[in-house]
């Protein structure tokens, strides 16, 4: 049973009821008094804990929602994210994989599924004449329902020609690739601090120019170059840890 805090703000303070009350539960997730995947008190308990209005609740809450502290579940009430996971840069690996062994529910949205000619840079990337088709693929993946990276593929149309959008959500991008007997077997990342674009940071529910980091993925099956990624991952989500070894 929830036992309220009465906690009384100062009404007087340069600082609105709302703003006070949002760094009151911030401090409850950074000193995990309130835990990870924790389900916090709702927002009558809340009011009657802090003597505040219902919008001063919700605006509180739905600040620390946009920030990625706390996740929104329909019809079970508002919870601590699960965040900061950590990933040892010391094989190949997929996102769903590592968040799956976390156990945290991955999904990928499939927000665009094109084919387009090439720009120059990508054919580049991938080492293709220049103006060859390519499948240009768009994606907000989510864990546990929150946002954490949005990401553009960009594989070539002669070596996966069968590929769908229905394949990719319901499969993956990469077990799509398998069933076409396209193996996935290297990777080289290059990893970059960068902040959140406006388009993104509405995809990924943060504010505008929130840190991020940015992934630029080749993958390779043999001699071929099988894909182009881009990921922009939010910055309090992922932690890269190299093991280097003399």
């Amino acid at each position: 049973m929830y036992v309220p805090d009465s906690h009384m703000f100062d009404k007087d303070s340069p600082f609105t009821l709302y703003y006070q009350l949002k760094e009151e539960l911030a401090k409850k997730i950074a000193s995990h008094e309130w835990k990870p995947g924790e389900k916090i008190p709702s927002e009558a308990e809340l009011c009657k804990s802090y003597n505040v209005s219902r919008i001063t609740v919700r605006k509180a809450i739905e600040d620390l929602v946009r920030s990625g502290q706390l996740i929104k579940h329909q019809g079970k009430g508002t919870f601590v994210t699960n965040v900061s996971l950590e990933h040892k840069l010391s094989k190949f690996y997929s996102f769903s994989e590592e968040l799956t062994r976390s156990g945290m529910t991955e999904r990928a949205q499939v927000l665009s599924f094109d084919v387009v000619a090439a720009p120059d840079e990508i054919s580049e990337m991938l080492s293709m004449q220049r103006g060859e088709k390519i499948f240009m693929v768009k994606r907000l993946r989510m864990a546990d329902e929150m946002p954490y990276t949005v990401e553009i593929s960009y594989i070539p149309y002669s070596i996966c020609k069968g590929l769908t959008a229905k394949n990719i959500t319901e499969k993956g991008l990469y077990n799509s690739m398998r069933s076409l007997d396209v193996f996935p077997e290297r990777i080289i990342e290059k990893i970059r601090a960068t902040v959140v674009s406006k388009s993104d940071a509405d995809l990924m529910k943060v504010k505008t120019n929130s840190p991020a980091i940015k992934l630029d993925r080749l993958t390779y099956y043999g001699v071929h170059t099988i894909e182009y990624c881009v990921s922009i991952v939010r910055g309090d989500f992922f932690t890269y840890t190299i093991e280097l070894k003399s």
